[in-house]
């Protein structure tokens, strides 16, 4: 029986390479940190303009008041002073609601510039708050961007190996394929491999003198004891048996 060392090496380096572009592109950034950040971010703005927005309406809302106020203000202190007015007891009560509607101002009046300052604030952080989503939005589209490019590429790749891929393995030999692919899914994508410096390159145990004979011998297909991979000769001892 002819044994396939070559056929199965070459399919091996092609799964090696097709595996690689497996992990490459299951290792892209397909933006999910940032676009995760980024929903932060847009509720940030949301409940910033929110607040922004309600305090908008509270200073309205103040101010209408105030016009209101100073408007029944005005019509209580024509009263009072164009002399109409002349009982005691009707002057002291338009005296005093004149005291309180000046009292209402005031705290209105406060109330309005403190407002104010909230919303310069809150107005801050809506700016802020739109810098950060902008910020987030650009770093997505630039992730997104290079992903379609290498996610092109590396499909590109998958796609010109796969008819290779098939096209090496009907060449051996379908018990053989079988154990190999067999391995090669339950050993992290190798399924052959040559020793190197003495050890399986698959697992690095070392490979005795007559396991190495065996394997030279080119008689029988050898399998590592350790990890079961298909075992071939070294590339020095390859290249030796070649040239007897």
């Amino acid at each position: 029986m002819r044994l396939q060392v070559d056929e199965l090496l070459a399919l091996q380096a092609l799964d090696t390479q097709i595996g690689r572009l497996h992990d490459e592109r299951a290792a892209l950034d397909h933006g999910e940190r940032v676009e995760r950040a980024l929903a932060i971010r847009q509720a940030r703005l949301a409940t910033a303009e929110r607040r922004h927005h309600g305090l908008q309406v509270e200073q309205r809302n103040s101010e209408l008041e105030l016009k209101t106020l100073e408007d029944k203000k005005h019509e209580v202190s024509r009263k009072l002073y164009e002399g109409r007015v002349t009982a005691p007891r009707e002057l002291q009560a338009l005296e005093m609601e004149v005291a309180m509607l000046d009292r209402q101002r005031q705290r209105l009046d406060e109330q309005i510039l403190r407002r104010l300052d909230e919303m310069e604030a809150a107005n801050k952080q809506v700016e802020q708050a739109k810098v950060a989503v902008e910020e987030a939005d650009k770093a997505l589209r630039i992730i997104r961007k290079r992903f379609e490019k290498e996610s092109g590429r590396i499909d590109a790749d998958l796609a010109k190996h796969t008819p290779e891929r098939d096209r090496l393995a009907k060449q051996i030999e379908p018990d053989t394929l079988r154990r190999y692919d067999s391995i090669r899914h339950r050993s992290h994508n190798l399924g052959a491999v040559r020793i190197e410096l003495g050890a399986c390159a698959g697992c690095r145990m070392k490979v005795g003198s007559a396991m190495l004979r065996r394997v030279v011998a080119h008689d029988n297909y050898v399998y590592c004891e350790s990890c079961s991979r298909y075992l071939f000769a070294p590339v020095d001892e390859e290249v030796h048996a070649h040239t007897k």
